[in-house]
């Protein structure tokens, strides 16, 4: 009676499915931490990066036993595709951030006004009044998010305050310096610290709310502590931010980038300074 003949099993098969139990369960583990403030950003990044290597391991050894299975008749096909499989869903979120890194401008900080923007003073870790983006930045934002512009509400400053404090609160976002216009001479502001939504990482807000006389003018900045792109986090969470502070006050007019030479009544303070009976700008 002939014997059977056994088939080897392709020794990259199995290591590609060795290779992929741990880099899906590491990303997680990672993340999960580092918004538990549990490890240090530092500390995320070294353990992200170790899964993406174990990640690109398995997928490069799959596809070395696929070639294997389909030349010598081996064994492993199950393996080689477990490995391929959860190799590539490790290996999806880095790919999401190279494909917005294409999308979107290499900026980490936005602003809704690129002359006078909202000042960091609260912000830890060095970042006090940090400087803001440079007028090359700002042509590459204007280009990229032409729509974020000042705000500008025929409401109370102080109703305006109010309704962008309760969306700090609803959005989880901590406060770290809040002044209401009627302490500041017509000028409020609320600086907090937000947080990106899969990694945790902070990123600092700031909220001004201006008197104008026919109402409030409103500005944002949001920037990023860390990396050298946003991948678009920015812009969004201004764009989000803005939306709902006009749903909640129930109309927007958005303000001009600048006012007619023959305007009566700027919406903001001329050049040459201030009213005055109003602070200077945060």
């Amino acid at each position: 009676m002939p014997g059977r003949i056994r088939r080897t099993t392709a020794a990259s098969a199995f290591w590609s499915a060795r290779a992929s139990l741990l880099p899906v369960p590491l990303l997680i583990v990672a993340a999960l931490l580092h918004r538990l403030q549990a490890i240090d950003t530092v500390a995320m990044f070294a353990s992200l990066g170790v899964a993406l290597l174990l990640a690109a391991a398995a997928v490069g050894l799959a596809v070395l036993a696929l070639v294997e299975i389909w030349r010598d008749g081996s064994a492993g096909f199950g393996l080689a595709l477990r490995g391929l499989s959860f190799g590539a869903v490790a290996l999806g979120p880095p790919a999401v951030a190279v494909a917005a890194m294409l999308v979107f401008p290499p900026l980490t900080d936005i602003s809704t006004d690129p002359v006078d923007p909202p000042l960091f003073a609260a912000a830890p870790d060095g970042i006090w009044n940090r400087p803001p983006p440079d007028a090359a930045e700002y042509a590459v934002q204007a280009a990229a998010y032409p729509h974020l512009v000042p705000r500008h509400y025929p409401v109370a400053p102080e109703r305006v305050f109010a309704e962008a404090q309760a969306l700090f609160a609803r959005r989880g976002w901590t406060v770290l310096d809040a002044q209401g216009p009627r302490e500041t001479e017509g000028i409020g502001w609320i600086e907090g610290e937000a947080r990106t939504l899969l990694l945790a990482l902070e990123v600092d807000v700031v909220l001004r709310v201006l008197a104008d006389g026919r109402g409030s003018l409103v500005d944002m900045r949001s920037a990023w502590r860390t990396g050298g792109h946003d991948l678009g986090d920015n812009a969004r969470r201004i764009r989000g931010f803005l939306a709902d502070l006009d749903a909640a006050l129930q109309g927007v007019v958005d303000a001009p980038a600048a006012a007619p030479a023959d305007a009566e009544t700027p919406l903001v303070a001329p050049p040459d300074g201030p009213p005055p009976d109003a602070a200077p700008a945060r």
